[in-house]
């Protein structure tokens, strides 16, 4: 019995999937015969070829920007925080974090504490803006 392969055939361009017998069958890397048929999908797709088409959608108004937190970059703050090294001072806000952390308000002050350190973090609530 011979064995039959799938072999392509180019006819205007396009891949069709025929059935041809391969002569003698065909040959596995350890020389036995193959008696399975090779997909057509595996033959024809190395001549495919494929576009896609996507549809835009209309562009969506961009939304409305989120209200800042906290008081505003370098207005004056006094520290609430009794353990503080600057509890009852004032300080210059360096920044203010809006992604929703614990301490997002960045402090710098005049004076440094113990360690030679001028800046801290704190939250929300421990921080008083000055007028």
């Amino acid at each position: 019995m011979q064995a039959l392969s799938f072999k392509p055939s180019v006819v205007r361009g396009e891949c069709h999937r025929r059935a041809q017998p391969a002569v003698g069958g065909l040959r596995r890397p350890d020389g036995m015969r193959s008696t399975h048929l090779t997909h057509p999908a595996a033959v024809c797709a190395a001549g495919r070829r494929s576009v896609a088409v996507r549809a835009e959608e209309a562009a969506a108004a961009p939304p409305p920007p989120k209200p800042t937190i906290g008081p505003k970059r370098g207005s004056q703050v006094r520290i609430m925080r009794p353990e503080s090294y600057w509890f009852r001072e004032t300080g210059k806000v360096v920044s203010v974090d809006q992604s929703g952390i614990r301490y997002p308000v960045v402090v710098r002050f005049e004076k440094v504490n113990y360690a030679g350190v001028t800046t801290n973090n704190y939250a929300l609530d421990e921080v008083e803006e000055l007028k």
